[in-house]
């Protein structure tokens, strides 16, 4: 028996380790329009931020702040980050959770929605409009910002930002109502634990009677909310992803999101953990180079000499703090993207270059030939015969 040696000249990485393309979303990130784009989001958010904090029934009205405060309060947990400035300097421990930040601003709110203690009206309508408007500025910038991506990595073509954001506002009631779908889940469960709350008052006087009977209904809504809101969390960025990368609505969105992060759970969190230790290292590449550009930039004018203060040099380093925050924001969605396109080809096999792209509306097409045209036969005239008139009906004479 002869022996039969298999040589290999070549190994294609991509296709034995898919998770590879991950590598893509660093270099995705850093491209100039996306930056445009992830920079206008910025700065639209935390004014949004601003207006927001002004309005009657919110806590912090008297506090105006600024563009930086507004971008800080939106992690709220996060005292050693409340600065008069967007500091990601290295000596921050707390620095890496910017990675995370469109994340972060639809994830408060929602979680001051559920406080262990009541809340006033007042304050339920300040989370509710904070986690509308995060959500809605996602839905125009993080829907355009995937949008470019998408196209990017699946068919290596460029998109403009006005396209994109052309293209994410059409689809912004998508980006919107797929998230909420599960809230009205979770609201409709919340009222099984309400009924058993009202019912042990009215009848019980409040004194838990009820609730030692009636007790493993709110219990078991509590399991059902808390798996949904985990699961809403962990695949709200893919219901972003997935409409932009389909081109198709809200229900679609939330369909495949749920579906490939409980099809696709080691993977999803696999990719999440690669995905975070890539984002980690351009975080602490980005600082290096932003503190070292704008060191040389004020050794340049010669203002770094430990004696004068300019101020008017400060409003460009907050430029440059902006900056930073706008790459982690496009880093974040590039991940997310490409995360998507690897869940997808995990799942259903739908290869990675595929991606809808809109086409030119069909042409009007002429009716279809019926009858003898239909049939291509030769039509045969008839010789026209001048009828006799015979009293009242007319005679046809015969041949």
């Amino acid at each position: 028996m002869t022996d039969k040696h298999i040589t290999v000249d070549s190994i294609r990485w991509h296709s034995v380790l898919p998770w590879l393309h991950l590598l893509r979303a660093t270099q995705l990130a850093l491209r100039i329009r996306v930056l445009f784009v992830s920079l206008c989001a910025v700065v639209v958010f935390g004014m949004g931020e601003m207006a927001i904090r002004r309005l009657p029934f919110h806590e912090a009205r008297e506090s105006r702040g600024t563009l930086d405060e507004a971008l800080v309060s939106t992690l709220p947990n996060l005292e050693s980050l409340r600065s008069p400035t967007l500091d990601l300097s290295p000596h921050k421990n707390e620095s890496h959770l910017w990675l995370t930040w469109p994340w972060v601003t639809v994830a408060a709110p929602a979680k001051q929605l559920f406080p262990p203690f009541p809340q006033t009206w007042s304050g339920v309508a300040a989370r509710w409009t904070e986690l509308l408007w995060a959500l809605l500025a996602w839905a125009i910038f993080g829907g355009a910002i995937t949008r470019m991506h998408a196209v990017r990595f699946a068919r290596d073509s460029s998109v403009s930002p006005g396209h994109a954001v052309h293209f994410s506002s059409r689809l912004w009631t998508s980006y919107l109502y797929g998230p909420l779908l599960p809230m009205l889940g979770v609201g409709g469960l919340s009222l099984i634990g309400l009924c058993a709350g009202g019912l042990d008052s009215w009848l019980g006087g409040g004194r838990g009677g009820w609730l030692l009977i009636l007790g493993w209904l709110p219990l078991v809504a509590g399991f059902a909310i808390a798996a949904l809101l985990i699961l809403l969390g962990a695949s709200w960025p893919l219901m972003v992803a997935a409409i932009s990368v389909e081109g198709s609505d809200g229900f679609d969105g939330l369909s495949r999101a749920f579906g490939y992060v409980l099809n696709r759970l080691w993977l999803f969190v696999w990719l999440v953990g690669l995905a975070l230790g890539l984002g980690l290292l351009l975080n602490y590449f980005l600082m290096f180079f932003f503190q070292f550009s704008t060191h040389l930039a004020a050794w340049s004018t010669g203002i770094n000499d430990g004696i004068r203060e300019v101020r008017s040099f400060d409003l460009w380093k907050e430029l440059v703090r902006l900056l930073h925050l706008a790459a982690l924001v496009s880093y974040f969605w590039s991940a997310t993207t490409v995360i998507y396109f690897l869940l997808r080809q995990s799942d259903d096999g739908t290869p990675l270059d595929q991606v809808y792209i809109p086409g030119p509306p069909p042409k009007a097409e002429p009716l279809p030939l019926v009858g003898l045209a239909a049939s291509q036969q030769p039509v045969i005239e008839r010789p026209t015969v001048s009828p006799v008139t015979t009293g009242s009906s007319p005679v046809v004479p015969e041949n």
